[in-house]
């Protein structure tokens, strides 16, 4: 071997090293910085973390003013790994064996996310338990589950209004952007409980490499893919799953059950066509979608009230009326 073929060869594994070694640190570093629980937010103090903001954080004060009028109490349980889970827990207006489990979005919390849908859902008979995911809010944890932990968090939250309500009582899911894709997932499920009567996504992600390889193409402007593997071997080895496991489309395929897809078409931060995508791949005999014009990410409910609640409106009637 001449001198010449030997240099090239260290230089290229020189590189390769370099270039491996760099992957494997950013994928620490990724981990850390998007699945690891931060402090939370300080709403009120203006972390203007999407378009809108101001009027999302108004209207979602007032909602939890009004919820401290109505009665309501904190509950707990215990994950499947021995985790301290919270929710509020709102009554129904009237007595009523209807539960809505409402599941709020990344890095957020129940009561500022969920809210603002109480009044709606109480006025249709609906009892309503506003989660806080693990790592969130009120709830012990330091990983996000990113909807793939979490959708087996939902599942316990479905026995528990079981457990409270009876079996024949009637339970809706509703999330909005990671809580959305976390219901969603909770229903591709096998064992979902026969009480779950429909499930409400606003604003879903595909999937984990989906959302977080999009954001890097459209934020930084690298390709998401080669640097994502490394960034979920890490995720496996901390938190215990995988980001090819937390896929939404593929939950989609699965679902039997009435859905409603909303998503605003104005979304830079979860684009749009992924909520086209999983509709199409849905497979329920009813399944409904909501494309909301002007609306940003989190923001079609107040875009349009009127139009979101009559959405939601004639999605409750429909799941009551099954087709034939």
């Amino acid at each position: 071997m001449s001198a010449g073929i030997l240099r090239l060869i260290i230089v290229v594994s020189v590189i390769s090293a370099i270039l491996l070694i760099g992957m494997v640190i950013f994928g620490f570093w990724m981990f850390d910085f998007a699945l690891v629980r931060k402090e939370q937010m300080d709403f009120d103090a203006g972390d203007d973390i999407l378009p809108h903001m101001d009027v999302i954080r108004f209207r979602s004060r007032e909602a939890q003013n009004k919820i401290q009028s109505m009665p309501h109490e904190e509950v707990y349980i215990k994950s499947y790994d021995d985790l301290l889970l919270h929710a509020t827990f709102v009554q129904s207006a009237f007595f009523s064996r209807k539960v809505v489990i409402a599941v709020h979005g990344y890095n957020s919390f129940g009561m500022f996310d969920m809210s603002s849908v109480v009044p709606f859902f109480r006025g249709m008979g609906y009892n309503v338990i506003i989660v806080d995911d693990r790592a969130h809010g009120k709830s012990e944890g330091r990983f996000i589950g990113f909807g793939w932990l979490d959708r087996l968090d939902v599942l316990n939250w479905c026995r528990y209004a079981i457990q409270r309500f009876g079996k024949d009582c009637e339970i809706l899911l509703h999330g909005v952007s990671m809580g959305a894709a976390t219901v969603l997932m909770t229903c591709g499920e096998s064992c979902l409980p026969e009480q779950v009567k429909g499930v409400i996504a606003d604003c879903p992600f595909a999937g984990a490499y989906e959302e977080f390889g999009y954001i890097m193409r459209s934020n930084y402007r690298v390709p998401g893919r080669p640097l994502l593997y490394f960034a979920s071997m890490v995720c496996k080895l901390r938190a215990g799953y995988t980001f090819g496991q937390a896929s939404t489309i593929r939950a989609v395929r699965n679902i039997r059950i009435p859905v409603l897809f909303i998503h605003g078409d104005k979304d830079t931060f979860v684009p749009p066509y992924m909520t086209r995508k999983m509709y199409k791949s849905c497979r329920s005999r009813q399944k409904y979608l909501y494309i909301c014009p002007g609306a940003t990410h989190c923001y079609s409910a107040f875009q349009d009230m009127d139009t979101y609640v009559s959405h939601l409106t004639d999605f409750v009637y429909n799941i009551h009326h099954p087709l034939e």
